[in-house]
């Protein structure tokens, strides 16, 4: 008997040896295919970004300047592009988020946006240029005119310090990620491209004597640190440009100095080069009485600064270019100020809304009843159905889909703009993993939750013969086939029209999705969860993932995937 038991035992511990070798097998298949379309678009971009300007189509450009004929390479770098009329002065110039900005994921993927500055330096508008987003999503977005104009009259670094952009209400994703692109784009503080020229010793020493180097901070680029001979530190200079570029005097701005001494104090103004008047620039310059107006303060009285409390009164004979001076020191100690509190404050990993924790919360919801007995009550379940639907679907439309998935697999996680459904995702995935309960199918995916409450609504029932059945079962694994080739080929299609999940957000949907959708409901009247069974290929991927009593058995569907590894490699090796 206890030969029978151990010989039992040994022969269950090598069927659960085969069951999870082969799981794992499965597994590394499914990351290998990841993990080849990851690499796949890396290499592309890794391209994209060997080219230094990318190519811009002039009609894009034109909807921004009319008047624009050409697109030069502007000498402030960084990817500027100076926009060119057949005569006369620059028209503006332009820039591209791609591919500094290309981490930024919205649904799917990133976008590519043109930001258009004026002769001012302010931005006129943007412009989409391409997207590897959603298409109904960024269509939502480039209607939205209240948010494609929300830029207008930003100066560059007023946009990396404030950014209190409203997203685009059904396509939140899509709108927060392009504001977070234009955003960082913008992020840290340019060179000056009207006073290029760095500080040098001469100009330290102007106000501190004892200077004998002088250095540009690494992070604030328009703070100098002044050093002398022993290395020291024994002041710093704040400089009013790119901050202040925009103040114009009688006729033009003008690069201002300001000292500080190693207490932070303010210690003397210069002048610096000048675009206004020449004379009454030197009126300022000569006028002791008006620079010293600003000693004794720190940064934070600067930048809190009244002109109008504290008495300050222009330079006589130039009073439009003294004012104009006085208020480009204050704009600029506030700004850097701002700067200095942003660079003091480290981003976020993880930056969640209340929609993100609304989601989570109805994952731990839909868990708990999918592993644990409460599966069994009927009214909990239908109740959940209904949460499901109205907040997942219809509010939220957090939903799994192929397009978002490949869109994922190429680019990343957005953690930080959809941490609510990435956490739906790796629920998703891990839970059919690990226990081998498809928790998203039937108690996480909103189109599932309607199919079933459509269950048994209707007297009689469609019969699928068994040949027919098995026919049909095999479109979700043909899909999975299309989506591989369109997510290693980069074909012109968009993965969004072969699947439902996008009418939930019906204000963006496209009629394809819409169509599939409608269709599939009404099926799950006449054959319970139709779509489902017969047209879904997220839930085949989360089916073919899933730890089952069969896992022990080599299948069709691992010969699939095994082809499909090999037919994505092969793409990755010819491409």
């Amino acid at each position: 008997m206890s030969r029978e038991v151990t010989n039992l035992d040994a022969k269950n511990a090598t069927h659960r040896g085969r069951r999870l070798a082969l799981h794992f097998t499965r597994l590394a298949l499914f990351v290998g295919v990841i993990a080849l379309i990851h690499l796949q678009h890396a290499r592309l971009a890794v391209r994209r970004r060997a080219q230094p300007f990318p190519a811009v189509d002039m009609q894009v450009v034109r909807r921004l300047f009319p008047a624009a004929q050409s697109l030069a390479v502007h000498q402030g770098g960084r990817g500027r592009r100076r926009v060119l009329h057949s005569s006369g002065p620059s028209l503006g110039f332009v820039v591209q988020t791609s591919p500094t900005s290309d981490h930024l994921i919205g649904f799917s993927g990133p976008t590519n946006t043109l930001i258009a500055f004026g002769p001012d330096d302010r931005i006129i508008g943007i412009e989409i240029l391409s997207s590897d987003d959603t298409s109904d999503h960024v269509a939502r977005v480039v209607d939205d005119k209240a948010f494609m104009d929300s830029f207008d009259q930003m100066t560059w670094e007023g946009v990396s310090i404030r950014g209190d952009v409203d997203a685009v209400s059904g396509a939140t994703l899509t709108s927060l990620a392009i504001r977070e692109s234009v955003i960082h784009r913008l992020s840290g503080h340019r060179t000056s491209l009207r006073f290029p020229e760095p500080l040098t010793v001469v100009d330290a020493r102007a106000l501190l004597g004892e200077a004998n180097s002088i250095e540009q901070d690494d992070d604030l680029l328009s703070l100098w640190h002044v050093k002398d001979a022993r290395g020291l530190e024994i002041g710093s200079i704040l400089r009013t440009a790119p901050f202040a570029d925009n103040i114009v005097g009688y006729q033009g701005p003008t690069e201002t100095r300001i000292f500080f001494d190693v207490s932070s104090r303010v210690v003397g103004v210069s002048i610096g080069k000048s675009f206004d008047n020449k004379k009454y620039v030197n009126y300022v310059r000569d006028d002791e009485y008006f620079l010293a107006l600003f000693n004794e303060l720190s940064l934070a009285e600067l930048a809190g600064l009244d002109l109008l409390d504290a008495e300050i009164e222009g330079v006589s004979g130039a009073t439009m270019t003294s004012m104009a001076i006085a208020d480009a020191l204050i704009s600029t100690a506030e700004q850097q100020r701002l700067a200095i509190e942003a660079a003091g404050q480290s981003a976020p990993i993880v930056n969640w809304s209340l929609r993100d924790f609304g989601t989570a919360a109805v994952i731990v919801g839909g868990l708990v009843l999918a592993l644990t007995s409460l599966r069994r009550k009927k009214f909990l379940r239908t109740s959940f159905h209904f949460v499901l639907i109205g907040y997942l679907g219809l509010i939220n439309g957090d939903l799994l889909s192929q397009a978002m998935l490949v869109g994922w697999a190429r680019n990343g996680l957005p953690w930080s703009t959809a941490g609510g459904l990435v956490l739906l995702s790796v629920a998703a995935f891990l839970v059919p993993m690990t226990t081998g309960r498809n928790a998203y199918c039937t108690h996480l995916c909103p189109h599932g939750a309607a199919q079933r409450l459509l269950r048994n609504r209707l007297p009689w029932r469609l019969r699928v013969p068994p040949r027919l059945s098995g026919v049909l079962k095999v479109a979700p694994a043909l899909l999975l086939v299309w989506c591989l080739f369109v997510a290693m080929g980069r074909l012109p299609f968009s993965l969004v029209d072969i699947e439902p999940f996008d009418a939930w957000v019906f204000r963006v949907a496209g009629w394809a999705t819409i169509s599939i959708a409608v269709v599939g409901l009404a099926a799950s009247l006449f054959i319970p969860l139709a779509y489902c069974r017969f047209g879904c290929p997220t839930g085949a991927l989360l089916g073919f993932v899933r730890l089952n009593a069969h896992s022990d058995r080599w299948s069709h569907r691992d010969s699939l995937a095994a082809v499909l590894l090999l037919v994505a490699g092969g793409f990755w090796i010819l491409a």
